[in-house]
């Protein structure tokens, strides 16, 4: 039986935050996603990274996010 935990959603978002220039730095144009503030998945695409997540932790909801560029980011300012 997979028993999945909440997600903190407001947890989450402060991680990623905190974290916003390194991962834009490391994994660019990536998807990854993390569980208990670790990332436990970097993957081409969210559904990939998704699913190598749950592999690894079917146990837990991981949080799946895609690293933009930073030219894609220059975009957005």
């Amino acid at each position: 039986m997979i028993v999945e935990k909440e997600l903190d959603l407001e947890a989450m978002d402060a991680w990623y935050a905190d974290h916003f220039e390194e991962l834009v730095e490391r994994f660019a144009g990536k998807a990854i996603a993390v569980v208990d503030d670790e990332i436990v998945a970097v993957a081409d695409t969210e559904r990939e990274a998704d699913q190598l997540a749950r592999e690894r932790n079917p146990d837990a909801l991981p949080l799946v996010l895609a690293i933009p560029t930073e030219e894609e980011l220059v975009c957005l300012l």
